[in-house]
């Protein structure tokens, strides 16, 4: 395996590996990826959720952009809190109550494929020095983000915070830059 470094071109380039846990990626969520110009990476991973009582078993796989923002405010020597980060991933679920493509009971174009999912992350990061970042992720699947638009009074009577609580779910996660 050939690991470029972000020291060999001096500008923020290199791979990273990513562990996260929660924000709809998974119990457990492994991430390979690439940094480019500080600001930009692209990964992809798998993750796992475990048998539970509401659910199967489930593993998916996921492809993410994040743009991570310039602004760094200090904390201590090291230190800095990284707090604009946005981003998006494509999650492909494999699920026995799941499809990728549309079951032949149903008529042509009457669902869309329920296994593939976009999500949409916010995430506040604290870093220390140039290799380590932790982080908590906000995420938002695309249908929770249509519903909430369609019937905000509804998640507004029955949830917290303007309702968001009803859509978003939260992780928490540690990247390592190579």
């Amino acid at each position: 395996m050939i690991l470029i470094t972000h020291t060999q071109f001096g500008w923020g380039n290199g791979v990273y590996v990513e562990g996260q846990s929660g924000a709809q990626m998974g119990l457990a969520h492994v991430a390979l990826g690439y940094q480019w110009s500080q600001n930009h990476y692209l990964g992809a991973g798998l993750g796992y959720v475990p048998d539970r009582s509401d659910h199967e078993e489930m593993s998916l796989m996921s492809f993410s952009y994040l743009y991570s923002g310039s602004t760094r405010w200090t904390i201590a020597d090291g230190w800095a809190i990284k707090p604009f980060n946005f981003g998006t991933s494509l999650i492909i679920a494999s699920h026995s109550d799941l499809f990728v493509s549309l079951p032949e009971q149903y008529p042509d174009e009457y669902y869309t494929p329920t296994a593939v999912r976009l999500l949409f992350h916010y995430q506040l990061a604290v870093t220390y020095g140039q290799q380590w970042d932790a982080y908590v992720d906000f995420s938002i699947l695309d249908v929770g983000l249509a519903s909430y638009i369609r019937e905000p009074e509804f998640f507004n009577r029955h949830y917290d915070y303007l309702g968001l609580e009803g859509v978003t779910h939260w992780g928490v996660g540690v990247r390592y830059r190579f």
